[in-house]
């Protein structure tokens, strides 16, 4: 059963893709309709092919918050193959006929329409837009310009862009195609089609070939990805999606009109050719919307002689006029065909029109998007024999020119599109005409240019302009606005070129309108331009505080770069005061006189008049100090190191001295001294120059008195702060230089260089170079006491000098002592212990150890102090002694001298078995200070040794003879040499210790032969020396191999008895066998027989 599940869902799916819909092209377009868009979306089906949804079909939105698909409900469906009549002998048209694969050729062709209900979209569409898009898996393979055009299928898109300053709602249609598209042409024949795209809206129309695309079943849209572009055959683009004169050298390539959108091409070259048209809208040059329609051109070669209608151009042969609003367009279009059907009869033409300006049943001057609308005689189609005839007429008006939001332009272009075909079949021959008719609005007068605002004495403002030119006398009247109070005053003559606000007291912001053209109604608008206003601080602290606004910005070029300041003092004397770059808004004037009413006005220059600002005024005292003093230099004596301090003379008249401050050690700035006198510009003195940079300020003071108690003169604020360089040097005694660093001098605009002098005690001095861091080297000679200094020089050549640095030019120190104490063996590692001077520069020392009759380093070590012990763990000290020396190493890393090699002890032993005598040897220590007092001797048992020593030997002395025939132990005796040193002359001594050296005695075991348990010899045991009593093991077997006794006592034996019945065993032979380990842990056995005897 559920195979044939399976096998019926497989013929379902087969069946599916086998007709698949044959999708030819289409567009997504919109329109408003109560606030809300009415979405139509148009599909063209090659009715040889399957049918298309009759339900609905559905259209994604990308972008938008909320809203994801619109379903548009099917509205009808319409057979758009070519028309013609068919005669006797002639060719049956082309018809799309009913139901799947219906078509009886190509070029059979129907148009389905989906629309959809209002719809509301809330929101803002992004920069990218909100994006709709309709697919199809299924796209013609009959497409000869595509690659793979059988696997491929389709995405219709369309896209909604933000409108600046829009209202809720539908606020705009899209553009739409009013032509049907014209799809069958025959090869070798000129082809022309006019989709006429419009915008409902009026808005600018950009018109370009477009990329078409695949479908995307799954996934989400991006922009050039998903879907993806389609490929094209190699001869073959977008932009160029016909047949060119590569293919055959009579092709005429695809070219498309921009602004009218009327496409020509001629191919020579049969195919079916996909082609995509995008229009684009645009308001106020911005972009608003993009729609686009994507159709077939099939090509295929026509039998029969026949040629297209030729339609004359209206306008003298032209098809496009320019006519001033107002103006009534008439004309007679008119098509020729002098041409016959197969059988002989004369063909007809058929006309049919479209244009945004045609009126109800194009017979009716109202009805299109603004009337009056244009007209013809008949409503179309319009059929006559061998040509057709139609009577245009259209009186234009001003509000053609107007937008439904207002805007009125100086042109703009109508296009209406006559299309007349004859009825040849199968393919009858197409003419378009495209009918182009610029409305232009007659006499635009520009806005004046505001030449300057002017402000007098009472806050009357005046704007003043140049009159404009009206050739064609369509002025209407000034308009004056400001953006705060809206439409202030409207003026009919055209030669008043000044207008006055009253009592403004305020900064507004005017632009002047002038009304003219069309009805007098066309506005264009001046720049916005304000009136300087001047407003006036007085803080009371001896200063006027000015703030103004600039009439524009940028600034226009008829206006000066800076704006100009005037003074009035005395009463009625006006004078430039000063002047500040365009662009400043404010200015603080310092009082120079004692009490005085002052008034301020702000004047821009400008051509060819200028801006000036209210007058603006209040009583001032001089509350100002002296001007602020500027330091030039602060500077120290390399001879007596004196700091000199200068300063400017201060401008102010009525300076009566200057006070001189100093940074404390808190970073303070405290006062240091006064001086009197206007002209008296320096200061001298003698601090401790090596303690940091020193930091000084200046303040002036007049002979004002300010209201305290008591009272004190008016002082200045301290002037910029001025720092020396300090200056510090370091020796690298390895590299024998010397390195200087010095802080940045403070107080400067900019230091060009510093210059770096020196001297040793003979020379004089030498400048060493200069440098813009703030560090320098210099090479010297050991032995030479230098002295340093900087000299900071600023950009425009002042110069300071820094303190000065004398240092002594050493080397590196030898230490005094350079001792190794010790080397003395450690278990089975050499430890050395070294005494070595640590107040020198020595940064560590060399371990040497010698090799084959030379010294090889084996390590290194840090200095940490006097004393220093190191472990050499690389060492066999049962086989070699070994000889140490230590070199030490300065802080310049070079090796200095070497200290006394010292000698380890090496411990030979050598033993005879027989009598237990052990032979020792040793080598003489090598080398102590001290000399050496003795060597002791110390011998052990199992590595374990007790004091006093076996025995004390002279210097000399190196062998000595053991005899061990009476010592009781496990067998392994050792021993050790020390070398005692007498006090040396750093009143310590050492000692040294050579290797542990142990011999390992044979065990001694001597077994009688044969016992009598109840006789003299009643226990038979084994007679042992010189063996680890662990791990002891004495058993007796009978002839059968049973253990009959077993003890691990060294000092048990056997009475006979065996352990089985503890009787005497019968006499006989036994078998016995001792285990005994030396004291190496090294196993012994003995095994023999024993007689038991009764």
């Amino acid at each position: 059963m559920l195979y044939r599940y399976i096998f019926l869902l497989g013929f379902i799916l087969s069946s599916f893709w086998s007709n698949a819909s044959h999708v030819l092209g289409g567009e997504i377009t919109w329109t408003c309709q109560g606030g809300d868009y009415v979405f139509q979306l148009v599909v063209y089906r090659d009715c040889n092919g399957a049918v298309l949804n009759t339900i609905s079909e559905d259209i994604n939105i990308w972008g938008h918050p909320t809203l994801n698909v619109i379903t548009l409900p099917f509205v009808s469906s319409s057979d758009v193959s070519p028309t013609c009549t068919q005669v006797a002998g002639g060719p049956s048209p082309l018809i799309c006929g009913s139901g799947a694969n219906g078509g009886n050729g190509q070029g059979a062709i129907e148009k389905i329409i989906y629309r959809s209900a209002p719809t509301t979209l809330t929101g803002i569409p992004p920069s990218s837009g909100w994006v709709f898009t309709y697919q199809n898996f299924s796209r013609s393979g009959a497409i000869t310009n595509l690659v793979s055009p059988s696997s491929k299928g389709i995405t219709l898109i369309s896209k909604m862009f933000a409108i600046s300053g829009a209202t809720t709602g539908c606020i705009d249609n899209s553009p739409q195609f009013l032509q049907e598209p014209y799809f069958v042409s025959c090869a070798g024949d000129a082809y022309e089609y006019n989709m006429n795209a419009v915008d409902p809206d009026l808005d600018s129309l950009a018109i370009s070939f477009g990329i078409p695309y695949d479908h995307f079943p799954s996934g989400v849209y991006v922009e050039g990805v998903t879907p993806p572009p389609l490929s094209f055959v190699p001869g073959f683009s977008y932009t160029s999606p016909t047949p060119d004169v590569n293919m055959n050298a009579g092709n005429i390539p695809a070219s498309l009109d921009p602004s009218s959108g009327n496409l020509t091409l001629l191919s020579n070259n049969t195919g079916s050719y996909n082609v995509k048209i995008v229009a684009q809208s645009f308001r106020n040059g911005v972009l608003i919307a993009e729609v686009s329609r994507e159709m077939q051109i099939i090509v295929v070669n026509c039998a029969g002689t026949n040629n297209a209608p030729v339609i004359a151009g209206p306008f003298g042969g032209l098809f496009e006029t320019t006519i001033v609003a107002g103006t009534s367009v008439n004309f007679n279009l008119n098509s020729t065909d002098v041409e016959l059907l197969q059988d002989g009869s004369p063909q007809s033409n058929i006309l049919s029109a479209t244009g945004l300006m045609f009126g109800t049943n194009y017979t009716s001057n109202v009805g299109c998007a603004i009337a009056p609308c244009a007209t013809l005689n008949a409503t179309p189609l319009i059929t006559m024999s061998q040509g057709v005839t139609t009577t245009f007429d259209w009186q234009t008006d001003c509000d053609h020119l107007v937008n439904p939001f207002g805007f009125i332009a100086e042109s703009i272009p109508y296009h209406f599109v006559f299309k007349v075909q004859d009825n040849y079949c199968p393919v009858p021959k197409v003419s378009y005409a495209t009918i182009t008719i610029n409305v232009t609005n007659p006499g635009i007068v520009p806005a004046p240019i505001i030449d300057c605002i002017q402000t007098d004495a009472a806050d009357n403002v005046t704007i003043n302009w140049s009159p404009v030119v009206d050739p064609l006398g369509t002025f209407n009247s000034y308009q004056v606005h400001s953006l705060q109070d809206g439409l202030i005053a409207t003026i009919n003559n055209i030669n008043t070129t000044t207008y006055t606000d009253p009592a403004v007291g305020t900064q507004k912001d005017y632009f002047l309108v002038t009304a003219s053209a069309c009805n007098g109604s066309t506005l264009r608008h001046s720049d916005t331009i304000s009136n300087i206003y001047l407003t006036l601080n007085n803080p009371n602290d001896g200063t006027a505080f000015l703030q103004w606004n600039d009439p524009i910005h940028p600034v226009f070029p008829s206006m000066n770069a800076y704006t100009h300041i005037y003074r009035e003092y005395p009463v009625g004397t006006w004078s430039l005061y000063d002047s500040v770059p365009y662009g400043t808004h404010f200015y603080r004037d310092t009082i120079t006189i004692c009490s005085v009413f002052l008034n301020y006005q702000i004047v821009l220059p400008n051509q060819p008049c200028d801006y000036t600002s209210n007058i603006a005024g209040d009583n001032f005292t001089d509350q100002i100090a002296p001007s602020i003093p500027i330091l030039s230099l602060v500077t120290i004596d390399s001879a007596t190191n004196l700091v000199t301090i200068t300063w400017n003379q201060n401008p102010a008249p009525d300076t009566f001295g200057y006070i001189i401050y100093v940074q404390d050690a808190n970073g303070a700035i405290v006062p240091l001294n006064q001086v009197f006198g206007a002209g008296n510009t320096s200061y001298t003195y003698n601090p401790d120059v090596t303690q940091g940079p020193l930091t000084y300020s200046v303040a002036a003071f007049d002979s004002c008195l300010v209201t305290t108690v008591p009272p004190v003169y008016q002082t200045s604020a301290k002037g910029e702060l001025h720092t020396t360089s300090f200056l510090s040097t370091t020796l690298d005694v390895c590299l024998k230089q010397v390195n200087l660093s010095w802080t940045s001098y403070i107080g400067w605009n900019a230091v060009d260089r510093y210059e770096i002098l020196g001297k040793t005690a003979t020379s004089a001095w030498i400048n060493y170079g200069n440098t813009t861091s703030n560090s320098f080297v210099i090479d010297v000679i050991g032995g030479e006491t230098y002295t340093f200094l900087v000299r900071p020089i600023s950009d425009d050549g002042r110069i300071s000098y820094s303190n000065t640095s004398t240092l002594f030019i050493s080397s590196p120190r030898t230490p005094n002592f350079n001792y190794l104490q010790v080397a003395t063996v450690v278990g089975n590692d050499v430890e050395l212990r070294h005494f070595i001077d640590a107040t020198t520069n020595i940064s560590e020392i060399a371990i040497q150890r010698k090799t084959t009759g030379n010294f090889e380093e084996i390590d290194r070590i840090a200095i940490v102090g006097n004393s220093i012990s190191y472990t050499d763990t690389d060492v066999d000290v049962n086989v070699n002694s070994y000889t140490y020396r230590v070199q030490y190493i300065d802080s310049c890393g070079l090796l200095g001298g070497v200290s006394n090699e010292a000698q380890t002890i090496l411990l030979d032993i050598n033993s005879d078995d027989l009598i237990k005598i052990n032979y020792l040897n040793w080598n003489s220590y090598q080398q102590f200070f001290g000399s050496i007092l003795e060597y002791n001797l110390y011998r052990g048992f199992d590595s374990v040794f007790n004091s006093p020593s076996l025995a004390v030997f002279t210097s000399g002395e190196v062998s000595f003879s053991d005899d061990v025939s009476n010592v009781i132990s496990k067998g392994k005796i050792c021993y050790y040499v020390e070398a005692v040193e007498s006090m040396n002359v750093y009143n310590f001594s050492e000692i040294s210790r050579s290797n542990i050296r142990c011999m390992t005695l044979p065990p001694i075991i001597y077994i009688p032969n044969a016992f009598t348990p109840d006789g003299l010899n009643p226990v038979f045991k084994p007679v042992l020396s010189d063996f680890d009593p662990a791990g002891y093991d004495f058993t007796i077997f009978d002839r059968w191999g049973q253990v009959i006794f077993k003890t691990n006592a060294a000092d048990e034996g056997w009475d006979g008895r065996t352990i089985l019945s503890g009787k005497i065993a019968a006499a006989g032979t036994y078998v016995y066998m001792v285990v005994l380990h030396d004291a190496d842990g090294v196993e012994v056995v003995r095994r023999g027989h024993v007689s038991l005897i009764r």
